[in-house]
């Protein structure tokens, strides 16, 4: 395909995009939930992490389906479902008086699946296979992108107008995208695509059967465990750290997520340069072992601005792990096959995203704030061992 980088800079700006819809709630979510009656501390943390995990959960459980939809009658139809669906329940959330109605609407956003497995299917059909791990990268840094500006805006319309002005904006950029992929996304077309049910369903049962893209998925999961498990907690445990008297404490959240976002994306936007060097498999090990040692640093911080350093050090390796983990699972499978893989890949790892997110709000609740960095850290260090052992006895 002549223009394949066209397509994957287009890919990569909507999942800017769709990225800050749909994660732009981290940073005043808890403070949101406050102000609709959740005074406790403990139980504004814990209904943050459950609203927080039930869009990745619901994602995870429709991936599969939603990839074979893309597979069959094409990414781009797939695609406008899933940015409309983000638009309508922004939009619906800016409109709510109670938690469970959050709850809700977060649920059947996850519901239609999610635009990550998607667009990745796309950047690995599309691309040649020497570029693989630069366009990995590329996808990477676009989701570290949306990481950093979602919580960034969503916190300072938040502390400028107030909590559910953000949903609206969340709501209309969503809404460009959808735009963007009506007017200037090409149909995508792959060879040899599944045509019928019973195989795709065979392929699905294989592809798991690959070591490598179970000891992939694997990580990601555990991964993902770590990455969103301080979402709910960071605002509160900012506020508790800075005091009470502070009114930009979402504004601070963001600020501290854009600079780890920045980190991350710099490092994922060079990955392709250290792979070329570095095989992928051993920079993910030491990436993901140093992401563990970060984690158990910021459990030692009291203040604000050592936990910000700490959190953009952890931003340079994480920028590492996903693209390492995708150029090995996009490797390891034919290129016709891989929308599917990735579709169920991802729902294996979203669940990550569901377990973060509860469990520290749980931990938090129960054991303190700061338990979350150090459960977080095992979670790396135990990831970084899987790994080791089963590339040993290859």
């Amino acid at each position: 395909m002549k223009n394949w980088k066209s397509i994957v800079y287009l890919v990569c700006a909507i999942q800017v995009g769709a990225g800050i819809s749909m994660v732009g709630v981290m940073s005043f979510l808890p403070l949101f939930l406050s102000e609709l009656g959740l005074t406790d501390p403990g139980e504004a943390a814990f209904w943050a992490g459950l609203i927080t995990g039930v869009t990745p959960f619901m994602i995870a459980l429709s991936a599969p389906f939603w990839s074979i939809q893309a597979d069959r009658r094409g990414p781009k139809v797939v695609m406008t479902i899933v940015l409309s669906a983000v638009t309508l329940s922004s939009l619906a959330s800016g409109f709510s008086t109670a938690p469970w109605q959050i709850l809700i609407f977060r649920t059947l956003q996850g519901l239609v699946g999610g635009f990550v497995p998607i667009g990745l299917s796309i950047v690995a059909t599309v691309t040649p296979e020497h570029k693989t791990s630069w366009a990995m990268g590329y996808f990477q840094a676009a989701m570290v992108m949306g990481i950093m500006f979602g919580p960034l805006l969503g916190g300072s319309i938040a502390d400028t107008f107030d909590y559910r002005t953000p949903f609206f904006f969340f709501a209309f950029l969503a809404f460009l995208c959808l735009l963007s992929v009506q007017f200037f996304l090409p149909p995508i077309h792959r060879k040899g695509a599944s045509k019928d049910r019973s195989s795709t369903f065979s392929q699905i049962l294989y592809f798991m059967k690959i070591p490598r893209v179970r000891i992939m998925t694997f990580m990601q999961f555990l991964c993902n465990f770590g990455i969103t498990g301080i979402g709910p907690i960071l605002p509160l445990y900012l506020k508790q750290m800075i005091g009470t008297s502070s009114d930009l404490v979402a504004t601070i959240v963001g600020f501290i997520i854009f600079i780890s976002g920045g980190c991350s994306a710099f490092m994922s936007l060079n990955v392709g340069r250290l792979t070329e060097r570095i095989r992928p498999h051993r920079l993910l090990i030491g990436a993901t072992i140093f992401v563990g040692f970060t984690f158990f640093m910021q459990y030692h911080m009291h203040t604000v601005e050592s936990l910000g350093f700490w959190r953009a050090i952890t931003g340079m390796g994480m920028g590492l792990i996903a693209p390492c983990t995708n150029t090995i699972i996009a490797k390891s499978v034919p290129p016709e096959t891989r929308s599917i893989v990735f579709g169920v890949v991802s729902s294996i790892f979203l669940m990550g995203n569901v377990a973060g997110p509860v469990c520290s709000g749980a931990l938090a609740r129960w054991l303190g704030y700061p338990s979350v960095f150090w459960s977080t850290a095992i979670a790396f260090w135990l990831a970084a061992f899987v790994i080791l052992w089963n590339f040993r006895k290859e």
